[in-house]
C-alpha cells in the first residue's frame, strides 16, 4: 500500500495518467506541466501562487470564540470610528487569551 501511495503521488504519474484521467493533481510538477495546464485553461499555474500564500486558520480550542470576539471588536471599532491602534491591541489581547484553558469552556 505504501508503494502505491508513493507511486500515485509521484510527479510522473500526477502529471501523466492521473491528470489525464481527470484527477486533480497535487504534485508541483503537475501544476507546472504544460499539458496539464492546457487541459485546464492554465488553472494550476494561475492558482499556485494563491495556494502557496494561503494558511490554515488556527485550530486550538479557543479560536472560534476568538474569531467571533475579534469580528465584534472590529465592527465596534469601525462603526464607532475608534482608534485603530487600540482595536488592534484589543484583538491581539483577545487572541492571546484564546489560548487560556477557560477559553475552551
Amino acid at each position: 500500500a505504501i508503494d502505491f501511495a508513493y507511486w500515485i503521488a509521484g510527479g510522473d504519474v500526477q502529471r501523466g495518467p492521473y491528470a489525464a484521467a481527470g484527477g486533480q493533481p497535487g504534485h508541483a510538477a503537475a501544476w507546472e506541466d504544460d499539458a496539464v495546464n492546457a487541459a485546464t485553461g492554465d488553472f494550476y499555474r494561475a492558482t499556485r501562487a494563491t495556494l502557496e500564500g494561503a494558511w490554515v486558520r488556527p485550530r486550538h480550542d479557543g479560536y472560534m470564540a476568538f474569531q467571533q470576539q475579534a469580528s465584534d471588536r472590529i465592527n465596534e471599532g469601525l462603526t464607532g470610528r475608534q482608534d485603530a491602534g487600540q482595536v488592534v491591541a484589543d484583538i491581539n489581547r483577545l487572541f492571546r487569551e484564546s489560548f487560556a484553558p477557560a477559553a475552551a469552556g
